[in-house]
């Protein structure tokens, strides 16, 4: 890390600088509401050595966390209490979860400091290098300084930044990352995979489904290489079955089934769905709340590569149907159509595609006016809708307007600014420990991936390839 440090040129070291600034002033390392059931694994697991919820859902009341009753409340046919959501998020945390548990080896507070802070660290972290993932994918695709461009548009316009600092302990983070993680497997030297190449894609592609269900069927993007030999099928389906292990006995106990299960009334329903209401509607539609991704998909007509295209139109019809097919559609209280973060390596790769074509000076500028919609939208959904009901084209856009006056707010919601800067303007308690500890965690997650951008060779089919896109993203930097 620190020979990296070296080729860094001050340009990157005040980006990398800001990026912590902002940080500070925005990272919220809360847990609540799906973020309980995607870490009440680890509690019961490693602390408890069952699959009994009743003390971590009494834990949710006693510490006053932010909760939907249904999920905290249900409970299966073998008369135990429910965790609808999988537990990969869990076991990717696992390792700062024992960690901390050396300082608290109770345990306790389940949803509080320290294990919600470095929790949500390493949701801060996940996020982070999935941009990684998305930049280097696009950089290879596309060119090193359009991706940068649909990277960034990526991160800052759509509701990816939302649930990377506000809202870090669902899963999008995470799932961004998984599937980043798989099209960067499956794009290097994808002519001439070799059987542990298969085998970790398969691993990748079990991930995916372990970290969110929906995300499962992604997988079958790796079956549109041709295998040279059949058998090497079978070390893609051994991975797959060795990631997605966990989760078997889990559901077996819970649900009495080896398939997931789903709530009450939250059957899916595919006719006659809500696809159009997915993508338009008022109510967190993808392209109402996010319009720079209609962008993003029209890119991928200049997107070199068939395969590529193809797995981006699958990839997309899928998490349209599977949300349009669910009752809450909407995603429940979300900022905008949350269940399409997965996709944010793909979105940057259409972005950087259109930037390819329109040149650099338009797309930066195009990016801030989207940028800016964006920031205006995440301060109108928390000062001025707030509600989970849909608010209408009409509060939407007047909402806009009104937020402009809360547009301060929004970046005084991180903790570690709260704790040792801005405490006596919000009449909070000046918390030194607590603030430079978050702080010391921000930098961590920001270094890391730093290093991870500098060390991450470009997924190309060709070693030469790669070699050329390091050489020219080092020259980038120094």
């Amino acid at each position: 890390m620190i020979a990296a440090a070296r080729d860094m040129r001050p340009a990157a070291w005040l980006a990398l600088a800001g990026l912590l600034f902002v940080l500070a002033l925005t990272f919220k390392p809360v847990i609540e509401n799906d973020g309980i059931g995607y870490f009440s694994y680890l509690h019961t697991l490693v602390v408890d050595h069952d699959l009994d919820f009743t003390n971590e859902y009494q834990a949710v009341r006693a510490e006053h966390v932010g909760y939907y009753p249904l999920l905290i409340q249900s409970r299966t046919s073998t008369g135990m209490l429910a965790d609808y959501f999988p537990v990969g998020a869990a076991i990717v945390s696992l390792p700062v979860y024992l960690i901390t548990l050396v300082t608290h080896p109770s345990g306790a507070p389940q949803f509080g400091p320290p294990f919600s802070v470095t929790l949500t660290l390493v949701s801060l972290l996940i996020g982070l290098l999935a941009l990684v993932l998305a930049y280097r994918l696009a950089s290879a695709i596309i060119a090193p300084r359009p991706a940068l461009i649909g990277g960034a548009a990526a991160a800052l316009a759509t509701p990816f930044i939302y649930y990377l600092v506000y809202e870090p302990s669902y899963s999008h983070t995470f799932s961004a990352c998984a599937v980043g993680a798989f099209l960067y497997v499956w794009w290097w030297r994808r002519d001439r995979r070799s059987v542990l190449g298969w085998f970790a894609l398969g691993v990748l592609g079990g991930l995916m489904g372990l970290i969110r269900y929906q995300d499962g069927p992604l997988l079958l993007i790796g079956l549109l290489d041709k295998p040279r030999r059949w058998w090497h099928l079978l070390p893609f389906l051994a991975g797959v079955l060795v990631a997605f292990a966990p989760q078997l006995p889990i559901d077996q106990v819970l649900f009495g089934s080896l398939l997931p299960a789903r709530p009450a009334g939250q059957d899916l329903q595919f006719l006659p769905g809500h696809y159009l209401d997915v993508l338009f509607s008022s109510f967190h539609g993808l392209f109402s709340w996010s319009p720079i991704l209609l962008l993003a998909v029209a890119g991928f007509a200049f997107v070199p590569d068939r395969r590529l295209q193809v797995a981006f139109v699958y990839a997309f019809v899928l998490e349209l149907a599977l949300g349009g097919a669910a009752p809450d559609w909407f995603g429940g209280f979300a900022f905008g159509m949350r269940r399409f973060v997965s996709l944010t390596p793909f979105f940057a790769i259409g972005l950087a595609a259109v930037a390819q074509r329109i040149g650099p000076r338009i797309s930066w500028a195009a990016v801030g006016a989207f940028v800016a919609w964006n920031l205006l939208l995440m301060t109108n959904f928390t000062y001025v809708i707030k509600t989970s009901g849909d608010p209408g084209f009409g509060q939407i856009l007047t909402g806009q307007l009104k937020a402009v006056v809360f547009l301060p707010h929004l970046v005084s919601q991180g903790a570690a600014g709260r704790a040792l800067v801005l405490w006596p303007a919000l009449n909070a308690r000046f918390d030194p420990i607590y603030g430079a500890a978050v702080l010391l965690g921000e930098l961590v997650c920001v270094a890391a991936a730093a290093w991870a951008l500098l060390k991450l060779p470009a997924p190309t089919a060709k070693v030469n390839d790669s070699r050329a896109q390091n050489s020219r993203l080092r020259s980038f930097l120094k």
